[in-house]
């Protein structure tokens, strides 16, 4: 008889988010929709609290008055990177909006309220004044508001990075908002905060294709004393897709003919061929972000859902070069540092 067994894993542990919305269907959105229509959401906090948390422990979630729905869960990874990923999951894992449902895995933007939590004194986020300094990647933003007098100097940080989440939405702050400065005293350049969205979603919209989605840009330099060239999605942020955290590198090998190292134009046709052939093998499990070509190398940069065969598949499609060796490097990167170079 043996001595030890293995323990058997519940529906919840093995897949939480699965669990988490068999829940939702059966009881969770009634029990949540008449605790808010009673004014009294904490009574179901703890189950929730209880079902988020089996998802991952970082996870946050608020409730909101929903765009097209009567309201709005939210389930977000905070600003954490590494767990976007799993907000994302969740999200794409949900049932459709209804009249009363909809979901979001981001905070979006929304009218100014008044924040309250951890013990600190009330903020009106309609009190706070901004700087906003564009250059030509992203937008730099000042904060200032009163309260900050009376906070610790982590506690103004928090506030500040909570109530630019609450006036331009997480996923424009992560995309177009550069360096975050909290201000102890107004600045010199201060204007009110009504003022920053239009500005950065303006700003967005100059460094946006007319359909809405990402440039690229091309960049040149030199590495080892050899001519670089790169192209990149434009702005290079995990943001926009945190399924895909596995950043997949794949070095195609060419003969050099140009005495600068990069390919003559019949070989760029023939890479560039290879290369909408591995994307193609792709289909919804990744995307192409950037490529490098230098010295007889060029490097493909894509990014999958790690939770898809997506690096087998490409391996599988690199059989087909014939001009030289094709290696795949995997990693674990859901906040893109591996592109970061590029990112501009």
């Amino acid at each position: 008889m043996p001595i030890f067994k293995r323990r058997r894993r519940n529906a919840a542990d093995a897949d939480p988010i699965g669990a988490f919305w068999s829940w939702w269907s059966a009881t969770g959105a009634a029990t949540l929709a008449d605790a808010v229509a009673r004014r009294q959401p904490a009574d179901a906090n703890g189950e929730l609290n209880e079902r988020v948390a089996r998802i991952h422990p970082d996870l946050e979630w608020e409730l909101g008055p929903g765009l097209s729905s009567e309201h709005v869960l939210i389930i977000t990874a905070a600003g954490n990177p590494v767990q976007r990923a799993v907000a994302r999951r969740w999200l794409r894992a949900a049932p459709p909006s209804d009249q009363v449902w909809e979901y979001a895995d981001l905070r979006r933007p929304g009218p100014a309220v008044t924040i309250q939590f951890d013990g600190l004194p009330p903020v009106a986020t309609d009190e706070s004044v901004v700087s906003i300094e564009p250059d030509s990647a992203s937008v730099h933003v000042g904060v200032h508001h009163p309260v900050f007098a009376s906070l610790s100097v982590d506690a103004q940080r928090r506030v500040t990075f909570l109530i630019l989440d609450l006036v331009l939405g997480e996923e424009m702050v992560e995309t177009w908002v550069g360096a975050i400065d909290t201000l102890p005293a107004p600045p010199d350049d201060a204007v009110p905060i009504e003022s920053l969205l239009p500005a950065v979603a303006g700003f967005a919209a100059e460094h946006t294709l007319e359909d809405g989605s990402p440039a690229w840009k091309m960049l040149e330099g030199t590495r080892d004393g050899q001519r670089v060239i790169a192209t990149a999605e434009y702005p290079l942020r995990s943001i926009r897709r945190p399924h895909l955290d596995t950043h997949v590198a794949v070095s195609i090998h060419y003969p050099v003919v140009r005495d600068d190292g990069l390919p003559e134009s019949e070989m760029l046709d023939e890479l560039r061929a290879f290369e909408d052939h591995l994307t193609d093998r792709l289909g919804g499990s990744g995307n192409l972000l950037a490529h490098e070509t230098s010295a007889g190398t060029r490097v493909l940069h894509y990014y999958t859902d790690g939770t898809t065969p997506a690096d087998a598949q490409l391996q599988a499609a690199t059989t087909g070069w014939p001009h030289g060796k094709v290696t795949l490097t995997v990693t674990p990167d859901p906040a893109w540092h591996n592109v970061a170079h590029l990112a501009g």
